[in-house]
C-alpha cells in the first residue's frame, strides 16, 4: 500500500504495542513512575488524572521484558450523565478497572469508546468494554487489522469525511469527541482526537514528548507520510495547548515540533 510501510513478525508484536520505547530502554518502576503524578489517583491496577473539568487521562502500565514498566494513557471525557472512552488500556483487567471507577467514583458511566489503533495497548480491553454493554468504534482498517494481532474489532467501523474526519453515526455518539484521521504515522490506521470546547488534543502514539529521541518502534510505520501525518495533526486542531500522548504526560505543542523534527529525519 505505501512503499516502506513496514511489516511486523511474529516476535515483534509486542514491542508494537509499545509505541515509544526506544532500543534498550528501561522504564523506571511503576511506582516511581506514579509517584511523579502527584494529582492521580490510583483505582485498582489503573490511575487518574483530570487534565480540564471532565477531561481525565487514564493510565495502566504493562511490564515489557527489557523495557520494564510501559504506560499507556488514553482518555476519559465526562458528557452529561455519561462519558466516553478513548483507547482501553493494556488488558481486559485494567480496563474494567477504568469502567469501574468511571461508574463508582466518577459516578460519569462509559456509554461509548473509541481505540485509535489496532495495537494492545490501544485495543487490548475491548472484550472489556463488549462485556460491560459499552458501545465502541474504531476506523475500518483497524477492525481489520485487529484479528491478526489477537484482537478483538470494535463493533463499530467509522467512515471519514472526506478522508480525515468522522462522519455518519459515529459523530453524533461520539460528540463532543471530533475524530481526525492524518494518514499513516506509527501505524496506517492511526487516529487522532479533539474535544470541542477544550484546548485539549490526543496524538496517540503519532505524538512524542519534547524529550524524545527517537520515534519509539517503527516497526509498523508509514516512513514515507510520518511527517506529512504530523503536520496534519497539528492543523487540524490549531488551538490545541495541551496535547496528550499514549505513553509520555501531556505536554504544550512543543511535543508536535519535536515529532515533526524526528518524523523528518527518517
Amino acid at each position: 500500500m505505501m512503499a516502506r510501510v513496514l511489516r511486523i513478525g511474529a516476535a515483534a508484536l509486542v514491542m508494537a504495542g509499545c509505541a515509544s520505547c526506544t532500543y534498550k530502554e528501561i522504564r523506571p518502576s511503576i511506582a516511581q513512575q506514579e509517584s511523579e503524578r502527584t494529582s492521580a489517583q490510583q483505582f485498582g491496577p489503573a490511575s487518574f488524572e483530570e487534565l480540564a473539568p471532565g477531561v481525565w487521562q487514564h493510565t495502566a502500565y504493562l511490564d515489557v521484558p527489557g523495557f520494564g514498566a510501559v504506560p499507556s494513557n488514553g482518555l476519559i471525557v465526562v458528557n452529561g450523565d455519561t462519558s466516553l472512552l478513548v483507547d482501553t488500556a493494556w488488558t481486559n483487567q485494567q480496563t474494567e478497572a477504568i469502567i469501574e471507577w468511571s461508574r463508582a467514583v466518577l459516578n460519569k458511566p462509559i456509554k461509548a469508546a473509541v481505540v485509535t489503533h489496532a495495537h494492545q495497548d490501544k485495543m487490548g480491553g475491548v472484550d472489556a468494554l463488549h462485556a460491560a454493554g459499552i458501545d465502541t468504534f474504531a476506523l475500518a482498517l483497524s477492525n481489520e487489522i485487529a484479528p491478526s494481532k489477537g484482537l478483538t474489532p470494535a463493533k463499530n467501523a467509522f467512515s471519514l469525511n472526506a478522508g480525515e474526519w468522522h462522519s455518519g453515526a459515529a459523530a453524533s455518539a461520539l460528540a463532543p469527541l471530533k475524530i481526525y484521521y492524518p494518514g499513516g504515522g506509527h501505524t496506517i490506521d492511526n487516529i487522532t482526537v479533539g474535544i470541542a470546547g477544550t484546548d485539549i488534543a490526543f496524538g496517540g502514539c503519532l505524538i512524542k514528548a519534547s524529550s524524545a529521541k527517537t520515534l519509539g518502534n517503527l516497526a509498523e510505520a508509514d516512513l514515507d507520510n510520518y511527517a506529512s501525518s504530523v503536520r496534519k495533526f497539528a492543523n487540524a486542531f490549531p488551538n490545541a495547548t495541551n496535547i496528550v500522548m499514549s505513553h509520555s504526560q501531556p505536554e504544550g505543542r512543543e511535543a508536535i515540533a519535536r515529532s515533526l523534527k524526528l518524523a523528518k529525519e527518517l
